[in-house]
């Protein structure tokens, strides 16, 4: 009988318990360690969890940032629209219905006085009765403030159910004439909680800037309108961000992540089920059990041939990870484990998921910055890029003494055009006009769209008679076109250079416009200086 000298000791061994013991020596260790790293693996997966739904409550913010204020865009130009200037109220209720219909943004638009009566409603057809403003503490803090109030949910005076409104002046004569609401439906936020496709079983909600639940995707009827957990109200008032364990108003203890908007103060959370969580880890923890029982059968061979698979596998989704940190497309490794190849794959679509969510947020901010500052009937910049324009050059004006000049110019007669051939072709005429400014101007020169029939154009770097000689190109080039349906249109222009005396950059702009008016007066179809 063979002797074996083992750590000083003479043993014998039988086959059967040495191989017991070896798949135990072999065995034992990796149990302890698959035991370490499923714990590693559950906080990593927790934690990743927890970053995926920041990521996700960060893309659900911007996008109802971007809802609203796209709706404000919209408020903005139709506040800027020459109908209410000419009091035409019908004109703007068409106008105003139109927009809405073509942006899709928003249901209705409510035109209110000072004293809280709507004036108009596009849900509602002109001229019909109308209640007082929904919520008349905001209508009067736009008319003490003259700037744009994105509303809580309030019950809205037509519809008796809760809204959200954008609510911003309508400035006549410096003052606040009229204070213009773009209605929005909760259920335009409920569309944002609806496209991220959130497993079933998960919560998620929009609230308002007071806590007020705007849009959910468990039982909306009945929890629209009220405020959240005070938990949650309070958590969102310390921090813009985080997550919580919580319980929902249904009762339901969840795993919670928020985001509040530094714009506009909205913010949104996603909640997962506690029990969901733990399900999934019984799951994992039954499928482990199994798996290392089937290796205490198995043997030795077996399992350190799956030692290496398990290692190989676990190794092989560094480079994911790794690429996914750097903001890159994730490469799906060869591996041997199903586990390991999902959690490739769900790095992969985390990838393109962030990549794909940056994109529209680019696209978004992109078609906002268009949308602020160009005028949407001619494509030029509008009356915001052109006062930013008007102050670059005085600045410049003031600090080098570079000469530059304002050209105002009115299409005449163009009521006429809009009441002979109707409002589609006065925006053709517009169209057109815009287009034959911009070709008849240098390429360094500025031209926008000031508002109604009104363009104005800034020529840096020129001089008095300059100003004059191009005004007068323009003038002869507008009356030498062949207009849509209309044939020939002219236009009168005012001229004047900006001074570096002048307190400010509208001291250039009064004059042109005065000269202008001496235009009109002299039988239009003229240049006039000033």
């Amino acid at each position: 009988m063979n002797r074996v000298r083992s750590f000083g000791f003479a043993t014998r061994w039988r086959i059967g318990a040495l191989l017991v013991w070896l798949v135990l020596a072999c065995l034992l260790p990796g149990i302890l360690g698959v035991a370490v790293l499923f714990a590693r693996e559950y906080r990593n997966g927790r934690a990743q969890l927890e970053r995926d739904l920041m990521a996700t409550a960060r893309a659900m913010a911007q996008a109802v940032d971007s809802r609203l204020l796209r709706a404000q865009t919209v408020g903005e130009v139709l506040a800027t629209s020459d109908a209410l200037t000419r009091q035409d109220l019908e004109g703007f209720h068409r106008r105003a219905r139109e927009v809405i219909a073509t942006t899709k943004v928003g249901m209705n638009v409510v035109l209110s006085d000072e004293s809280g009566q709507q004036i108009i409603n596009t849900l509602r057809d002109f001229g019909e009765p109308l209640p007082r403003h929904g919520h008349p503490a905001m209508l009067r803090r736009v008319f003490e403030t003259a700037k744009p109030v994105v509303s809580e949910v309030y019950i809205g005076g037509v519809l008796r159910r809760p809204v959200v409104s954008i609510d911003l002046p309508v400035i006549s004569d410096t003052k606040v004439a009229y204070v213009l609401s773009i209605g929005l439906s909760p259920y335009d936020f409920n569309a944002i909680l609806v496209a991220q496709n959130f497993p079933a079983g998960w919560v998620s909600a929009v609230f308002d800037h007071t806590g007020i639940i705007a849009a959910r995707t468990h039982a909306p009827e009945e929890f629209i309108g009220r405020k959240g957990t005070a938990e949650y109200i309070q958590r969102i008032s310390e921090s813009p961000e985080g997550v919580m364990e919580t319980v929902t108003l249904e009762g339901t203890p969840t795993l919670s992540a928020w985001r509040r908007s530094s714009v506009t103060g909205w913010s949104v959370g996603i909640g997962i089920p506690r029990q969901l969580l733990e399900r999934d880890l019984m799951h994992t923890m039954t499928w482990l059990g199994l798996g290392l029982a089937t290796l205490l059968v198995v043997g030795l061979g077996l399992a350190w041939m799956a030692g290496r698979i398990i290692a190989a596998s676990v190794r092989a989704l560094t480079e994911p990870a790794i690429a996914l940190g750097n903001g890159q497309l994730v490469p799906i490794p060869e591996v041997s484990i199903q586990e390991s190849a999902e959690v490739a794959t769900a790095l992969r679509q985390a990838g393109q998921l962030l990549a794909e969510r940056s994109a529209a947020l680019v696209a978004a901010n992109r078609e906002l910055e268009q949308l602020a500052r160009r005028d949407a009937l001619t494509g030029l910049h509008n009356r915001k890029s052109a006062n930013e324009r008007l102050r670059m050059e005085f600045l410049r004006l003031k600090r080098s003494g570079h000469p530059y000049a304002v050209l105002f110019v009115d299409v005449d007669w163009f009521k006429e055009v809009n009441d002979s051939y109707g409002h589609e072709v006065g925006d053709r005429v517009l169209r057109h006009m815009a287009t034959v400014l911009a070709s008849s101007l240098r390429a360094t020169d500025f031209v926008a769209r000031y508002g109604g029939e009104e363009f104005v154009a800034l020529l840096s770097e020129t001089t008095r008679e300059g100003a004059l000689r191009t005004a007068e190109v323009v003038r002869r080039t507008v009356a030498d076109q062949s207009f849509p349906v209309v044939g020939q249109v002219t236009v009168s222009i005012g001229v004047a250079m900006a001074r570096s005396e002048d307190e400010d950059e509208d001291r250039a702009v009064r004059r042109a416009d005065k000269a202008l008016y001496k235009a009109k007066e002299d039988g239009r179809n003229v240049v006039r200086s000033s």
